[in-house]
């Protein structure tokens, strides 16, 4: 079939999606074991979310504290639902991973005896948070980036959008996408994939990600098969509504607490007090988010929608030393928190589920792995803080070793000299996907791309946020569904995508992931809908207390027939 995009083909024993943290981590173990690698990401690595953590990550590495307490305090507020095995594994590991960052030349902040400066965060007993003042994700970023760029045994393909993933007899071997930088389509041969592509929280309106984050690995595993795991439970933050210079700004609201500010809505009440009278502030993050959408529910918001973060009483030099970085970027849009509130509503910061994996982030599809934010399990229906950052660096680096690992048995199985130089069968993109891709790049009619992704983003919005009833998810569903049948199917690209390659390319790459972000509110709203209770990080208005006898378990959705999908429940 004629394509005016050219098509490149590449051959790897180990295609890893995605430039964040886990993805990197998972990068460095496949050139170690001496394994072909190519990381395919949308940006640059190392970036993703990892570069949107702020305060520090959790580490047991104090005085008197250890993995095993660290653990109990993970599964106390977890809403029940946390793999105990996985997170196990994480508490242990953390600990290496801080002291091989160190080595590679990570610049934690140390205190007056040259030890790690660990804060406190709450629901921890211990201090165990490793950081860099408020600009821990930029400085780990900076230091991955850097060896990075060092290892020439990692094959970089930057501005790289994988589509779908190619299965064939049961395990994945390959996968196809677009380099929307040059504008071609690009198809690989594989042994092994890791998916290390953040959360979805670009369905939303209001996040804290970077753009490119779409929940494609969600949805590349859900339709090879792979079950997802609590997928509607969504870690949201506080994110800055008002003044209209900091909107979309995402302040660090634990640094903002553990500097001594304190939440107040319209009347100037501090009514965290009021639902959580021994903890307030100290709450943990979904109680403060949930308290915060329950004030906005009830109609005491300020003028653009949200509560207020006031931190104008607290001192200076406290400000500088917990917020930093958040200080000075307010100041730089001539917003002076010491003696201005800001204005915050909640806005999608991470995803607590994810792909069925176990302990290596394998999942139950042969030749396929996931890591990081696309991993579930770990965080069961609610997380203490300091955890995202703390399991992606450690189940990345656990995905890129075993799955290097099953690559080099295969080799010695084969009776080949050099690691992992198997056989691997020859790819193509399949026949309905080039029809399609052909027939959306000619196509003059029809919405605009950008339109029906802006439709995808406000409906979840409007209906999936913190606070989620029955009716709302009921009409979301309809609505996704109607988008998948009528609108994606009839989608075109903006004019400009003539103009040359690389614009083609960029609207290109945005069209196919208006699919990911469909599907993936279908998905959401499914298990939103489905849970009938509030537990973790889920509230349901119409269901608002937990169910112990019915709801003490995860959800799990399979792809079924037709595109449909298959919902269950497994009791913990």
């Amino acid at each position: 079939m004629a394509f005016e995009t050219p098509l490149e083909h590449f051959e790897t024993d180990v295609l890893i999606v995605g430039g964040g943290a886990a993805g990197t981590m998972a990068a460095f173990e496949c050139g170690e074991a001496g394994v072909r690698v190519i990381q395919a990401t949308k940006g640059r690595a190392t970036s993703g979310t990892t570069t949107v953590a702020r305060g520090g990550f959790a580490a047991a590495m104090a005085e008197g504290d250890g993995p095993e307490l660290h653990l109990r305090e993970i599964l106390k507020f977890g809403g029940e639902l946390i793999d105990p095995v996985l997170a196990g594994v994480w508490v242990n590991d953390i600990i290496e991973v801080v002291n091989d960052l160190r080595a590679w030349g990570a610049e934690f902040i140390l205190n007056e005896k040259g030890n790690l400066d660990l804060k406190m965060f709450p629901s921890h007993s211990f201090p165990r948070a490793v950081h860099h003042y408020d600009t821990t994700g930029n400085m780990v970023t900076k230091t991955l980036s850097r060896k990075l760029r060092a290892d020439a045994r990692i094959g970089q393909h930057p501005h790289t959008a994988i589509v779908d993933l190619i299965v064939l007899d049961g395990r994945v071997v390959g996968a196809w996408g677009v380099n929307y930088s040059r504008g071609t389509l690009v198809a690989y041969q594989t042994r092994e994939i890791i998916l290390c592509t953040g959360g979805g929280s670009g369905l939303f309106y209001v996040n804290d990600n970077p753009p490119q984050v779409t929940g494609d690995g969600y949805v590349l595993g859900f339709r090879a098969g792979v079950p997802l795991l609590g997928i509607e439970m969504i870690d949201f933050q506080a994110m800055c509504c008002a003044p209209e210079e900091l909107f979309g700004f995402a302040p660090h609201p634990t640094g903002f607490i553990n500097a001594g500010a304190v939440f107040r809505n319209r009347e100037g009440e501090e009514f965290l007090k009021s639902y959580f009278p021994d903890t307030a502030e100290k709450s943990t993050r979904s109680e403060v988010i949930l308290a915060m959408a329950k004030e906005i529910h009830a109609g005491r918001a300020g003028l653009t929608g949200g509560i207020f973060m006031d931190a104008t009483k607290v001192p200076e030099e406290v400000i500088q030393k917990q917020i930093p970085h958040v200080y000075k970027t307010c100041l730089s849009r001539g917003i002076d928190i010491r003696k201005t509130p800001l204005e915050v509503a909640p806005g999608s910061h991470t995803w607590l589920g994810g792909l069925k994996i176990d302990a290596d982030g394998k999942t139950t599809v042969p030749g396929l792995w996931a890591a990081g934010e696309t991993g579930g399990g770990i965080h069961g229906g609610n997380r203490i803080g300091g955890s995202a950052l703390s399991a992606s660096l450690v189940f990345g680096r656990r995905a890129g070793r075993a799955a290097a690992g099953h690559v080099v048995a295969a080799g010695a199985k084969a009776g080949e000299k050099r690691p992992g130089k198997v056989s691997i069968p020859m790819v193509s993109i399949p026949e309905a996907e080039q029809a399609w891709l052909e027939d959306l790049l000619g196509r003059r009619e029809g919405p605009l791309q950008g339109e029906v992704r802006m439709k995808c983003r406000m409906l979840a919005h409007e209906k999936l946020g913190p606070i989620r009833e029955a009716g709302g998810l009921s009409e979301a569903l309809a609505e996704y569904e109607r988008i998948e049948r009528e609108d994606i199917p009839r989608m075109r690209l903006a004019d400009e995508a003539r103009s040359s390659d690389k614009v083609r390319g960029q609207e290109l790459e945005s069209a196919l992931s208006v699919r990911n972000l469909a599907l993936l509110g279908r998905l959401l709203g499914t298990a939103a809908l489905e849970r009938t209770e509030s537990r973790g990080a889920h509230f349901r208005i119409d269901h608002p207390e937990p169910d112990e006898a019915a709801w003490r378990a995860v959800t799990r959705l399979e792809r079924g027939e037709g595109g449909g999908i298959d919902f269950q429940a497994d009791p913990v």
